[in-house]
């Protein structure tokens, strides 16, 4: 892997990227934060209820008092980020847990991740999704109309055990 272009590589697949290994991705967080993206982290085992969501987005993403926890309001703020922020990285760890319970849901937050990724493009930065599985044969429905692959390291099954 050339170090200096992992947010490409990742980014050339798309706008957002599984993980099945926790160090694999600890690795990757240390380059994504040595490269001074801001990153925002999540664990998705707490968002059994739509109310937990909405909680945990509005303080990781550090939305503004007035946030309507509701899609319409997600989309406003994650719009309204940016102006604000140079590139951002965003981690969702145990993802698997939560489109198992909610698959309408947690599709519905990747394709908001996806705009926010062509959103920041245009504005000449980047915004990248990334999503932790426990489970090596996850997948997901295409987000953005496009499939989302696992990473470079774990392309093949036989890296994710199977």
């Amino acid at each position: 892997m050339n170090d200096n272009k992992l947010d490409f590589q990742i980014l050339a697949r798309g706008p957002v990227t599984k993980y099945f290994s926790l160090d694999l991705l600890e690795q990757h967080l240390q380059w994504f934060g040595q490269q001074e993206y801001k990153i925002y982290r999540f664990d998705a085992k707490t968002w059994y209820s739509t109310d937990n969501f909405y909680s945990d987005v509005h303080a990781g993403f550090e939305f503004p008092d007035y946030f309507g926890r509701n899609w319409d309001a997600l989309h406003d703020c994650l719009f309204d980020m940016v102006s604000e922020n140079e590139n951002v990285l965003v981690v969702v760890r145990n993802f698997d847990d939560w489109y198992q319970e909610n698959a309408n849901s947690a599709k519905r937050f990747l394709d908001y991740m996806a705009i926010q990724t062509y959103q920041f493009l245009l504005a000449g930065k980047r915004w990248i999704t990334l999503i932790q599985s426990n489970r090596p044969s996850f997948e997901v429905a295409d987000v953005g109309a496009q499939s989302v692959y696992w990473n470079e390291k774990e392309w093949m099954n036989r890296d994710r055990g199977l």
